[in-house]
């Protein structure tokens, strides 16, 4: 059964979600609940540290795909970094890290602000 923990540093329009677990179709509208409580808090930056993550399906992509788009029409963007090979290469195959910025680490995502 999949699950999910998400904890979040807000820093003022910035924000840090690390995200643990799996997203998949069962998970991903709590990630979404979370991002969109982050940005209705303030939030126009958003770095996603997914090096806990272990499986993103393509309805966790769906959701970071339809908050990229809010979040560029506000001048804002998500960030990814940590990603493991799995992840990378479920959203290379969907494009989607063609759309945001990608790092290695959470120092090089929070150095990019």
């Amino acid at each position: 059964m999949a699950n999910i923990k998400i904890s979040e540093k807000p820093d003022g329009d910035r924000t840090v979600m690390q995200v643990a677990g799996e997203i998949d179709a069962k998970t991903a509208p709590e990630l979404k609940v979370k991002l969109e409580l982050a940005i209705g808090n303030g939030a126009v930056k958003i770095v996603l540290d997914f090096s806990s993550l272990t499986y993103i399906s393509s309805a966790g992509i769906g959701v970071l795909n339809s908050i990229q788009k809010f979040l560029k029409d506000k001048s804002g963007e998500i960030i990814l970094c940590g990603l493991s090979k799995e992840v990378k290469d479920t959203m290379d195959l969907m494009y989607f890290t063609k759309k945001v910025k990608v790092f290695a680490n959470l120092e090089g995502a929070l150095a990019s602000l």
